[in-house]
């Protein structure tokens, strides 16, 4: 890729799956943490399990958003999506996560 990127640049698979994975973390820490992710000390959450399924191109127009779907206090169960501005998806994925505390 050049350092130079438009905006209709197709984002490469590996963005895709960090832009969705850090959705449904920040999904499940809300889920883990009580709905207050500022609480001394939080619980991080790290992923077990993750899924992606890659349906068109995507873009830097592209929208993640994620929900809890399942899950308890400690592992949760996640999915996301990735959309474009004309609301077609793009990319989906789900995602086990797991709360722990800090080291």
């Amino acid at each position: 890729m050049s350092p130079v990127h438009e905006d209709s640049a197709v984002l490469p698979r590996s963005a895709v799956m960090a832009l969705l994975d850090e959705a449904m973390a920040q999904a499940a820490s809300v889920r883990v943490n009580d709905g207050n992710a500022q609480q001394q000390p939080a619980r991080v959450v790290v992923a077990v399990d993750l899924h992606m399924s890659f349906m068109r191109p995507a873009t830097a127009q592209s929208t993640p958003t994620a929900q809890v779907v399942g899950g308890g206090k400690t592992m949760v169960f996640c999915e996301a999506q990735l959309r474009n501005q004309q609301g077609e998806v793009l990319a989906q994925a789900l995602g086990t996560y797991r709360g722990q505390r800090p080291y």
